[in-house]
């Protein structure tokens, strides 16, 4: 049913707040850009949330989201937390010169990023910051001929060997999942997208 650690000691923390300039200066240019189609900066906000980390510790990361959905993401957060569901690292993708691929390498939880579906010119769910990437290398994307990405996925290919940090279905994530709204990649059938999950009211990817 799914590998977690034990609750943490901590309690949950989160705090929504507004780009700021030093937020934006960081984002422009990168997971932010100069097009009609991008969210204005004011559509979106900073979301900071205290996370179990793969240690069983806890830290501080940071999200950028559509500001409609903030509080949507600080409740599904506080339930993983709950639960002592592990993110290795929780930040946002400008971190990787918005990079999906060195993002989902690092192992990387984060949420908007104005870019297109890999391999076409439609926009992801994350251009419009609804969508999440949860663990990547925990919970790669699997094509149905065996191709995989991040590259450090392979150790994590085996869905029945159950450990921290791992999305599967039936399990406790996916429940919570259900239960706030959020649709997950995984159940897609012409791709199994373990880390990406997104918010149901959004249009589809």
């Amino acid at each position: 049913m799914g590998a977690l650690l034990p609750p943490p000691a901590a309690p949950f923390a989160a705090t929504v707040h507004p780009i700021d300039d030093a937020t934006f200066a960081r984002m422009r240019g990168r997971s932010w850009k100069d097009d009609p189609r991008c969210p204005p900066r004011a559509a979106l906000a900073r979301v900071e949330v205290r996370h179990v980390t793969m240690d069983g510790g806890v830290a501080t990361g940071e999200l950028v989201v559509a500001r409609a959905v903030a509080g949507e993401v600080v409740t599904l957060f506080g339930r993983l937390h709950a639960i002592g569901f592990p993110l290795a690292r929780v930040e946002l993708v400008d971190v990787h010169d918005a990079d999906d691929e060195r993002a989902m390498a690092a192992d990387t939880t984060s949420a908007f990023n104005f870019r297109v579906v890999a391999g076409t010119d439609v926009l992801s769910q994350h251009a419009r910051g609804v969508a999440i990437d949860l663990n990547p290398v925990e919970n790669p994307m699997i094509w149905p001929d065996g191709r995989y990405v991040p590259p450090a996925g392979a150790a994590f290919l085996d869905r029945r060997r159950v450990r921290p940090g791992m999305i599967v279905r039936p399990g406790p994530v996916t429940a919570i999942l259900d239960e706030l709204g959020w649709a997950w990649g995984g159940d897609w059938r012409h791709v199994a997208d373990l880390h990406h999950i997104a918010w149901l009211r959004a249009a589809p990817r």
